[in-house]
């Protein structure tokens, strides 16, 4: 047992695993718990390090906090972090219980990654085992132990990582370079086993077309996560934006004004036609995840450039019925922008 400094008591015996090992403690001067992370072999102290500068970097709401660094006895230095009480991913069967429990676990998770990403930081161990979900519903990426800044230097010797999460690229031997790529090969492996679960037997990306609980429209780009080639696999932003109006599904509202009178168009009011005689005409249909053009006649433009069939509205944008060899009728299109709040 280590011997800690007087405001943090501990609380049980400290958890052990890998190269670390975590004292669970009441935090006595500020009234609240937190775990104090210590690496167990004096020869893995860059480690520790990585990890320090990682969390000092980070502000996100899906990455564990770093709240002091602290010396112990043999001065040996401790990560003191926020404390995320419950079950691993690795255990949890939340995500498995509906569609929406597994779309909100896998969102969190990506913009988790994004945020690190933003910072220049590679994980390089996202996997389910390094997330908990707080009491309050958040997904809390830790363990930045393998962390690395993105780069030039973003090499290793020999495999560090675990299988099934680690890409292709890490697992070849010898000396090997990487990019944030890494993190998205396993944050596809992370999303495969938590849409199958402990009975999974292999960590094989076509099993994606197969799994009713993913979105059809999903599965494809979560394929392309475990893609072989790194510069295949796609930004976490990206991806992170690709679930995001899943779980805003019918919650967004437009507004269009033509000639003094309003048309709304949300669950209530799925399709408005807007025309000018004869001149110009498009229908805008709302299927629960955005705004599209269904139907056009004549002469009519979005921000100045020809309206085609299931296109995509913008946020905000002025539609245009008719053009300069006819009257014109300009017609402001203004959509809701709700946010995903878990």
């Amino acid at each position: 047992m280590r011997n800690l400094p007087a405001r943090y008591k501990v609380c049980g015996s400290p958890l052990r695993g890998g190269f670390g090992e975590v004292y669970i403690c009441n935090d006595l001067q500020l009234e609240r718990r937190v775990a104090i992370k210590f690496i167990q072999d004096v020869n893995q102290k860059s480690r520790l390090r990585d990890e320090f500068v990682a969390l000092m970097r980070i502000r996100s709401k899906h990455v564990v906090q770093l709240y002091d660094v602290i010396l112990a006895d043999n001065d040996t230095y401790g990560l003191v972090q926020e404390y995320v009480e419950g079950e691993d991913l690795l255990e949890s069967d939340y995500p498995r219980r509906s569609e929406l429990n597994y779309l909100k676990t896998v969102w969190q998770i990506a913009a988790g990654i994004a945020d690190i990403h933003v910072t220049g930081i590679i994980h390089r161990d996202i996997k389910p085992n390094n997330m908990k979900t707080s009491a309050e519903g958040v997904v809390k990426i830790f363990d930045f132990g393998l962390s690395r800044h993105g780069g030039l230097n973003s090499q290793t010797k020999g495999f560090k990582g675990t299988v099934g999460f680690a890409a292709p690229e890490l697992c070849g031997g010898g000396d090997c370079s990487f990019t944030q790529a890494v993190d998205t090969f396993a944050f596809g492996a992370t999303a495969l086993y938590l849409a199958i679960g402990p009975s999974i037997t292999s960590f094989e990306s076509s099993q994606f077309a197969t799994l009713a609980i993913i979105p059809p429209a999903i599965r494809p780009v979560l394929e392309a996560c475990m893609s072989c080639d790194p510069a295949a696999r796609p930004q976490m932003k990206d991806m992170r934006n690709l679930i995001a109006p899943y779980l805003l599904r019918d919650t967004h509202q437009a507004l269009a004004v033509i000639g003094g009178k309003k048309y709304v168009l949300n669950t209530q009011n799925r399709n408005i036609t807007l025309e000018m005689g004869a001149v110009g005409k498009v229908k805008i249909t709302y299927n629960g995840l955005g705004f599209v053009v269904s139907h056009v006649e004549g002469a009519v433009y979005i921000n100045n450039a020809a309206v085609v069939i299931n296109q995509v509205m913008p946020g905000s944008c002025v539609i245009t019925l008719g053009n300069n060899g006819t009257s014109r009728d300009f017609v402001p299109f203004d959509v809701s922008n709700p946010e995903v709040v878990l």
